[in-house]
């Protein structure tokens, strides 16, 4: 596949991303996330650029001259900026954009930013707060280090089936702790 065409077609896939939160999807947005901590860790670890784990510029490391031209990703910026993305995903997406440039990369490295994106196009944006990476404002999955992540398996079905499962048991969860608070609340008013 040639660049251009591997950068358009994030930009069609990001131009169709709905930045409002959908909490309904929060458990497949959540093994998303952590596959995207992994796969940034295995490349900040063969990049020697563990410092700058999780959300990082990884084009830059691989070859400084993969920037996607001003014009295009102002463009992007502004059709983000109108559907209401914050600032922090504006920079993370520039850094998509950017890796979409790159000819080449190190073999045995599998893209780091596949399922960040899938995690967009489940449900919006994110946001960090004190050492961990909210997903649907409110549930926090601990970023923990880089060698955390490093050894994770890998989230192998990221089929859109398999990610709907995830969301059913992510919501069955939700809802049988929810009938659980209901249940023992009723019991203390008796």
């Amino acid at each position: 596949m040639k660049v251009e065409a591997s950068t358009e077609q994030l930009i069609a896939r990001l131009d169709a991303v709905v930045w409002d939160e959908r909490l309904d999807r929060n458990g497949s947005r959540m093994k998303l996330m952590q596959e995207y901590l992994r796969r940034s860790a295995l490349w900040a670890r063969a990049l020697g650029r563990t410092e700058y784990w999780p959300f990082f510029d990884i084009a830059s490391f691989v070859d400084p001259a993969a920037r996607i031209d001003e014009q295009t990703a102002a463009a992007v910026r502004r059709r983000m900026g109108e559907t209401g993305a914050r600032p922090m995903d504006v920079t993370i997406v520039r850094y998509l954009l950017d890796f979409s440039t790159l000819e080449f990369w190190p073999d045995g490295l599998p893209d780091p930013f596949e399922p960040l994106l899938m995690v967009y196009e489940r449900g919006g944006p994110f946001d960090r707060e004190a050492g961990r990476v909210l997903i649907g404002s409110a549930v926090g999955i601990p970023e923990g280090t880089w060698e955390k992540y490093v050894g994770r398996p890998p989230l192998d079905d990221v089929s859109p089936a398999a990610l709907d499962q995830l969301d059913e048991a992510w919501l069955a969860r939700r809802a049988e702790r929810a009938r659980a608070h209901q249940a023992g609340v009723q019991h203390r008013d008796s």
